[in-house]
């Protein structure tokens, strides 16, 4: 799996929607160690939305190598 630390979403929408059109799964990693999938649990992807973008701390796990590339391009992007 790929980490990747996400530290700011400018454009939740875009980020939403990459996370449901990856290839492979995205787990986001809980406070209390567990993972939650995001593409499996709607309500945690939704939650997102209500998150102040510059406040945030994400650390997601990816199982495919392209999605990696995706989200690094929208991070340098910053979401635009």
């Amino acid at each position: 799996m790929y980490k990747i630390n996400i530290r700011r979403i400018n454009n939740t929408e875009k980020f939403i929607q990459m996370v449901e059109n990856s290839s492979g799964k995205v787990f986001l990693q809980l406070p209390n160690e567990t993972f939650c999938d995001l593409k499996q649990n709607t309500a945690a992807l939704q939650m997102l939305r209500m998150i102040n973008p510059g406040e945030i701390w994400l650390d997601l796990f990816l199982t495919d190598t392209q999605d990696s590339y995706n989200f690094m391009a929208y991070m340098v992007g910053a979401g635009a």
